[in-house]
């Protein structure tokens, strides 16, 4: 059995948390627990939320960006190999590692 939480689960008990808090201030100041503590609690899930947020954009940012350089990585890929070809058809084997060509046909 995991004791893994997701954070989604987490903000949800972080939220519930606060308000059970707050509306239980009465009873739970006898533990310590004061308007300060409970701010502390709040501000901690909304920074954790932004954090995530800013983190899930950042990750679809990065999976575009992957598809660009794949994309072009495809592309160069594909002309190196059609101008590879073209040096073979023009130029003597004997000066294909002038091109960076060292296959032998």
């Amino acid at each position: 059995m995991s004791n893994y939480v997701s954070l989604a689960q987490q903000l949800t008990d972080a939220r519930l948390m606060a308000e059970g808090l707050k509306k239980r201030a009465d009873v739970v100041a006898k533990v310590g627990i004061d308007e300060a503590k409970t701010a502390e609690l709040e501000s901690l899930a909304q920074t954790l939320a932004a954090l995530d947020n800013e983190q899930e954009e950042l990750k679809a940012r990065l999976k575009t960006k992957t598809a660009e350089l794949s994309a072009a990585q495809k592309k160069l890929r594909d002309m190196l190999g059609e101008t590879r070809k073209l040096v073979k058809v023009a130029v003597a084997q004997s000066d294909w590692l002038t091109f960076g060509i060292s296959d032998k046909k």
